[in-house]
């Protein structure tokens, strides 16, 4: 019963290849009244069960939007030819082993040619969905042209900072001016990984657009979309480098590879990570401050303590006093390539008053 709870998928997809095999072998034994064929029928009944289970497997990262426009061009496909075909091919089909193949064999083509033509319309409505989506935006901003010198100006967003989000912030403080360019491959992206089978991506994806549509929304911000692709180019972030190329713009980004990859081909990248530690307050040794010991060090007698933008500050003599705040004095400071360290200890002056 534990297993069962534990994986409730798996011992569904065991029963049906187990109903499937015994109704194959029922089938057989009913129908050809041979125990050798009957078990044929299990073999038969066993294989159709493991092939949908296969391919119920596959489907699983597959968004339910392409499922649905799929199995909806079944269904119309096979029902069209079946009330097309059926009163005219009856006695064809119905004489013999030939006619049930002839018949078998129409209905697969049917149902594979509709099947093919609903995923491709389930593409196609997405494309269009993205350009109406893009051509709403751009009436209500400003349609002037990216010209060459507005170049110094044009910041084209990527798609690791609106999911970050904290674009939006930065944008509404004035630190980074001038207009926001999002491609039109940037959105399909967005709205690839919002429609994502994956939980977290999904709701990635849905953040990022929420931000894209604050920022629309904010009338102080500039942002434009441009429809604007490179069919040849796969890969989102060569297609990113090869756009701000064009525009002579800077690249808005979080992303670590695509960070380097641009400064190596002299495309400037603006890094909302970089300018975040460019605004860390500076510590000195002797400089006091208070602080929440959460845990416990890992030396003796250590606590640990968190800054607002996520410092470690280790504090000595502070194990026994976890969950207190106190007022503790910076002793030194230690920078590591993942981040600053500070180390205090207890101001017992300021504790002792």
């Amino acid at each position: 019963m534990n297993f069962i709870k534990k994986k409730p998928i798996f011992f569904v997809r065991l029963l049906l290849i187990l109903i499937s095999s015994v109704l194959g072998f029922l089938i057989g034994k009913e129908y050809w009244h041979n125990d050798f064929l009957a078990y044929v029928g299990l073999l038969f009944g066993f294989t159709i069960g493991f092939i949908v289970v296969t391919l119920e497997k596959s489907m699983e990262n597959i968004s339910t939007r392409k499922i649905l426009s799929g199995g909806i061009g079944l269904f119309i496909s096979l029902y069209v030819v079946n009330y097309l075909t059926y009163k005219l091919f009856k006695t064809f089909f119905t004489s013999g082993l030939l006619g049930y193949a002839s018949y078998a064999f129409i209905n697969f083509v049917a149902g594979y040619i509709g099947l093919i033509i609903g995923l491709r319309a389930n593409e196609e409505i997405a494309a269009l969905a993205a350009k109406s989506y893009v051509g709403e935006s751009l009436n209500g901003l400003s349609k002037r042209e990216l010209n060459s010198n507005q170049s110094d100006e044009i910041k084209i967003i990527d798609t690791s900072s609106l999911i970050d989000g904290r674009i939006l912030d930065v944008a509404k403080t004035k630190f980074i001016e001038g207009t926001f360019v999002i491609p039109t491959f940037v959105l399909h992206e967005l709205q690839h990984i919002a429609d994502s089978q994956d939980p977290l991506k999904r709701v990635k994806g849905r953040r990022g657009l929420d931000m894209l549509n604050e920022m629309r929304e904010d009338k102080n911000i500039n942002i434009e979309f441009i429809d604007k692709d490179y069919p040849k180019i796969r890969e989102v972030d060569i297609k990113l480098m090869a756009l701000a190329k064009e525009m002579d713009a800077k690249i808005i980004t979080n992303d670590f590879n695509l960070n380097k990859v641009a400064q190596v081909q002299n495309i400037q990248v603006l890094n909302i990570n970089d300018l975040v530690k460019a605004l860390r307050p500076i510590l000195l040794p002797g400089e006091t401050m208070n602080i929440l010991i959460a845990k416990e060090g890992r030396e003796k007698n250590q606590g640990i303590g968190y800054m607002d933008d996520g410092t470690m500050i280790v504090v000595e003599d502070a194990m026994r006093l976890v969950g207190t705040e106190l007022e503790v004095m910076v002793t030194s400071i230690l920078q590591t390539s993942s981040g600053r360290m500070i180390f205090a200890k207890i101001n017992y002056d300021r504790e002792r008053v």
